[in-house]
């Protein structure tokens, strides 16, 4: 660890970690029902995390939607937002082994995804769905590349130790800050060994003069799209990550191409098409989605409003 940082926090660290590694040390019937229980009724019940803007978030993006079916898609919300509390405990000592029975991957989608990507850096964008913490580790799988996903530092100086310490402890799988990405990447494409490159791409990114608004969720959205800079600068393959939930801490991903490095684009093509596909994914089980994210704090202006209402109307 650095020598910048405190000792208070270096402390605060190896307290959070130590008490992490012990309780993922518990049956996985224990976490994921009676500790997650506990944390569901503590999240929901109790301190009402962010209810307002869940439930906001919800009657905006689902205005056909009637109120017994925002709820239960509220309280499924809160229900995996708690496994997701879960699984960030059990990284601290869960196995490559276990990670690979938690979250699966079908044999003909992971040897079509490794045979056409072999020799080849490629990038996939993920969403804050499901858990994407365990989803990142498809590096772990026979004959895949190394992965290396992107991640924003925490304020907390406690909590961003710990989860750089479980982004990285496992063979094949290792983390980079977002604003370091594309120089990583330009500084290790030529190695020997090629590797991958996973995205969490729908935050909330700061706005440049290349941003794009689009309809999304039925709100005025714009999207990370350094997936898409890299991937067109680099001519290197994209896809989208599909993710299904099959039980309480598993998951099952597919990836899907959105571009090949090769065939001809245009701007913002591919982000476009990993908006309508995440989309489509939180339509069919919305509950997975990061509902209590303010994700639509800011709406176009000038003639990025302009351009909108031209292209998707006034509502």
């Amino acid at each position: 660890m650095s020598s910048k940082i405190s000792l208070g926090t270096r402390l605060g660290y190896r307290v959070v970690y130590g008490a992490c590694w012990l309780v993922g040390l518990l049956p996985s019937w224990i976490l994921y029902h009676p500790v997650a229980d506990a944390i569901y009724f503590i999240l929901y019940r109790v301190a009402r995390y962010r209810l307002r803007v869940v439930r906001e978030n919800l009657a905006t993006s689902f205005p056909e939607k009637r109120a017994a079916e925002l709820r239960d898609i509220e309280r499924g919300f809160y229900h995996n937002l708690s496994e997701f509390f879960v699984d960030a405990i059990d990284l601290a000592s869960i196995s490559a082994g276990e990670m690979m029975r938690r979250v699966g991957w079908p044999e003909d989608n992971r040897a079509e995804v490794l045979r056409v990507n072999d020799g080849r850096n490629w990038i996939v964008l993920m969403a804050h769905y499901g858990s994407w913490e365990l989803m990142s580790t498809f590096g772990l799988w026979p004959g895949a590349t190394t992965m290396v996903s992107a991640y924003r530092p925490l304020s907390n100086k406690v909590f961003d130790l710990y989860y750089k310490k479980i982004r990285n402890r496992l063979p094949r799988v290792g983390s980079v800050p977002s604003s370091e990405m594309l120089r990583y990447y330009v500084a290790n494409r030529e190695t020997a060994r090629p590797f991958g490159i996973a995205l969490v791409a729908d935050q909330n990114p700061s706005l440049d003069a290349q941003s794009r608004w689009v309809r999304f969720l039925n709100h005025p959205t714009v999207f990370f799209h350094g997936g898409e800079k890299i991937a067109r600068k680099f001519a290197i393959p994209i896809y989208y990550m599909h993710v299904r939930k099959m039980g309480r801490g598993r998951y099952e991903q597919t990836f899907e191409l959105i571009w090949d490095g090769v065939s001809p684009t245009v701007d913002y093509a591919i982000t476009g098409r990993y908006a309508q596909l995440l989309e489509e994914t939180i339509r069919r089980e919305p509950a997975l989605w990061l509902w209590s994210h303010r994700r639509w704090k800011r709406l176009p202006e000038g003639d990025d409003a302009i351009k909108y209402r031209e292209q998707y109307g006034d509502n």
